[in-house]
């Protein structure tokens, strides 16, 4: 799952700007940031997600560096680090490091992510000697969360097509919402994106080839969210905007009802200046020596087209 959105929330350069900043000065308006080697402290950064019904996988534990410091792939995974998922009835499930991902993962079979159900990841690990420990719990969203494909609007369509009044058409997803979850995120990938099929004449900006290729992630992988629908059972209506709409392409839309600590971070985790220029810090939910995000969610698979 995460790779599907990974592109596009930048996890990685997030947490190392985190991690990396000492002092930050609050004069009001100025948002001056300053950065102090000395005032480093090391971090377990967490990526995590639990899904309901899937095996526990891909969960990597990394450690902070500091800005300006070569990347060495071999000393930021934390490939010796004890990893556990505790459930409601404290039972441990160990995790086991897998080389060929560079990520931890459950491989017995007696742990069951259900729907409605707590869990927490705990961590110990040593940074540069000093010994770090981490935790979060996750509790899964739960409920009829799906997406009423007969009800949404994913026929193929037309560039910025507009109907018989002319007015502008957009996609829509329409789904059953989770119980008492007020937040929905759409992770969107254009399945055949090339230079050869991105959409030149579009309503907002001249790109070459070459400006493609330049941003050619950004432009494939797009992201959005709906935040305070209802808490009750009932029905919401996602529109994909056509400036999330780069390419003449098959599109995969995945719809996630995520819970808080899901929300939390891909709504704070890039927003930590104040519009006074002054920053704070993001809702990240894990407590102890640790940065990052473990999360769970409910996911939806759609597909739509867009023809020239």
């Amino acid at each position: 799952m995460f790779e599907r959105i990974n592109k596009i929330i930048q996890f990685t350069t997030k947490m190392v700007l985190l991690s990396s900043i000492a002092i930050i000065t609050s004069a009001c308006g100025e948002g001056i940031v300053e950065l102090d080697k000395s005032a480093y402290e090391p971090k377990i950064v967490i990526e995590g997600f639990l899904f309901p019904g899937q095996p526990v996988r891909n969960v990597r534990l990394t450690r902070n560096i500091q800005l300006n410091t070569e990347i060495d792939i071999s000393t930021v995974v934390l490939s010796n680090a004890k990893a556990v998922i505790v459930d409601e009835q404290d039972r441990e499930f160990a995790l086991t490091y897998n080389n060929a991902t560079f990520s931890y993962e459950y491989r017995g079979s007696d742990l069951s992510i259900e729907a409605g159900k707590s869990y927490t990841l705990e961590v110990v690990a040593t940074v540069e000697g000093t010994p770090l420990q981490a935790k979060s719990t996750t509790t899964v969203p739960s409920g009829d969360f799906r997406v009423e494909r007969g009800a949404s609007r994913l026929a193929p369509m037309a560039y910025r097509e507009r109907d018989e009044n002319g007015d502008l058409k957009q996609f829509e997803i329409v789904f059953n919402r989770a119980e008492n979850n007020g937040f929905y995120a759409l992770a969107l990938i254009a399945l055949d994106a090339d230079t050869s099929t991105f959409v030149y004449d579009n309503a907002f900006g001249e790109f070459t080839a070459e400006d493609v290729l330049e941003d050619f992630d950004e432009f494939r992988n797009r992201f959005t969210w709906i935040q305070d629908q209802p808490l009750e059972p009932g029905q919401s209506t996602l529109e994909i905007f056509w400036f999330d709409i780069w390419f003449y392409s098959n599109y995969q839309a995945v719809l996630y009802a995520g819970d808080r600590n899901f929300k939390d971070f891909l709504t704070t985790a890039d927003q930590v200046q104040e519009i006074d220029g002054n920053f704070h810090e993001p809702a990240l939910h894990i407590e102890g020596d640790g940065i990052g995000v473990f999360a769970s969610a409910i996911a939806d698979t759609v597909y739509f087209r867009v023809t020239q």
